[in-house]
């Protein structure tokens, strides 16, 4: 099960079935923090429901429920870079792939 991307800067990202290139811990965590629009260092909801919309999940605001719920520790309704790493893997085991 994967997700499809859009991005025209994947070429390092090893190719999964099909042609598709699985992303990477790394790269799942630079495509967070841009979704950080307001550079506070910390995803809101809306932030992270956009990110899981552009990362083609099915439903962005279920995958941002999710990834709270995983992520969100002190439950404050923000991740935060500390947080960061429970929502990458999260989004890691989703199996998130580009197209090229």
């Amino acid at each position: 099960m994967g997700f499809a991307v859009n991005d025209q800067k994947t070429a390092a990202i090893p190719k999964a079935k099909g042609g598709n290139r699985t992303l990477t811990k790394e790269q799942l965590k630079s495509f967070f923090l841009r979704h950080d629009k307001n550079h506070d260092n910390q995803l809101s909801r809306k932030e992270l429901r956009q990110a899981f919309d552009e990362l083609g999940a099915f439903s962005s605001y279920y995958r941002a429920a999710r990834g709270f719920s995983h992520a969100d520790a002190d439950k404050d309704g923000l991740i935060d870079m500390v947080e960061l790493d429970d929502l990458v893997n999260y989004a890691y085991k989703l199996g998130y792939t580009v197209h090229h």
